[in-house]
This record gives C-alpha cells, structure tokens and sequence, in this order.
C-alpha cells in the first residue's frame, strides 16, 4: 500500500463550520482519538479558509491527528497540513504535488471505478470514493453501494493508494465499508451531528479496529 493513512476522518462542510462551537467540537472529537481532519469549504475565501486552517492544525497537533484540507494545495502547503484532497475535476495530482511539495499526501476524490484507476495512475496517495449510503449531505445523488467499492479494489489491481469510503457512514456501514475493501472511512453527520460527538467517534474507532486487522 502506497499510504497506510488513517482508518477514521472526520469531515468538515460549510454548516458545521458556521457553528459558533465548531472548534470546541472538534477539540473534543480529537481529545476522543479521532486520527484526522479533513477540513472542507466551498464557501470561505482563501485567506479565511487559511486562518481557519491554521487553527485547526494547532488542535490536531495537540492530539497527534492529521489535518487534510480539501482541493486547496495553497492553503494545504501554507497551513502545514498533512495532505490536500482534490476533487474528482479538480487539480491534477502533479499539479498538486508541485504546489505542496514532497512531505504531503495528495489524494482524490471520486465517484467510479474509471476515475479512481485514472487517479492511481496518477500517484495519488489516497483515494476517496463516495457517495456509498444515502447522505444528508448530498441527498439528491443516487448512493453507490459498497459495490462501488469492491469495482474499485478489483481495479486497481496492483496499484495501491489507500481506499476511503464517504457518504452515510455509521458504525454498522463502516464495517460494510471495510468488508467491501475500503481501507479506512470519512464521515461527516455520524459525528459531528451525535449527542455525543466524541463518543461517536470513539464507537466508530472501536467499529473500524474490529474489522482491519
């Protein structure tokens, strides 16, 4: 495997952001174990996107996680960030690396077996393939099914950049995830959107550790 990564990555979007607790949530999201970060925005601008990056860097820092930040390789490489994650028209991955340099991890996002071998090519380090369950945050897109994961590892053959499910994940889907071959999980509302953020967090960790030896 190219990268090993993390199993569980909490996922940010632009409503969790506006959350006057956000970063209180995410310091106790991180303080439960939670091993990475991926912070997303459509909305904000490049210098508050960055201000913000820099914040959360700092909390990962104090709980050893990583932070990925989401198709910007300029905020990513300013920020001191661990990967950037380009979207599946975004960027392209030389592109990206030239941007963050060596030390960082570029991945892709993508929604077919085609995109996803494409990316592997390319020498993206992670890919993540989504949406697999329905998902409140996209509810209008038609959810793949684990299936799309196990085209995905049949695929990619001997190409191995580490594979990550997104949309819908819960405990009992994260395990469906890894069975169908992913290699670890992002998630977005089974956390952040918990009673308990950080106990979810910890349940999904406990969830994902049963299943990946």
């Amino acid at each position: 495997m190219a990268d090993a990564g993390p199993l569980l990555v909490a996922v940010t979007d632009d409503r969790l952001l506006a959350r006057p607790d956000f970063l209180a949530r995410l310091e106790g999201i991180l303080a439960a174990g939670c091993p990475a970060v991926w912070l997303r925005s459509r909305a904000l601008g490049g210098r508050d996107l960055l201000a913000l990056a820099r914040a959360v860097r700092a909390a990962c820092d104090r709980h050893g996680a990583e932070l990925w930040i989401g198709d910007r390789a300029d905020v990513a490489a300013l920020a001191g960030a661990d990967a950037v994650q380009l979207p599946e028209g975004g960027l392209s991955i030389a592109g990206a690396r030239r941007a963050v340099g060596p030390a960082l991890a570029v991945g892709r996002s993508v929604h077919s077996s085609a995109a996803a071998t494409a990316a592997a090519r390319e020498g993206a380090d992670r890919i993540v393939a989504g949406t697999i369950f329905p998902s409140a945050s996209h509810p209008d897109r038609e959810p793949a099914g684990p299936v799309l994961l196990r085209e995905i590892r049949a695929a990619l053959g001997d190409l191995r950049p580490s594979l990550y499910a997104i949309g819908g994940i819960d405990r009992g889907r994260a395990e469906a995830a890894i069975h169908a071959g992913a290699d670890g999980v992002a998630v977005i509302g089974a956390i952040w959107d918990s009673d308990d953020p950080p106990a979810e967090a910890r349940a999904l960790l406990d969830a994902l550790r049963r299943e990946v030896p």
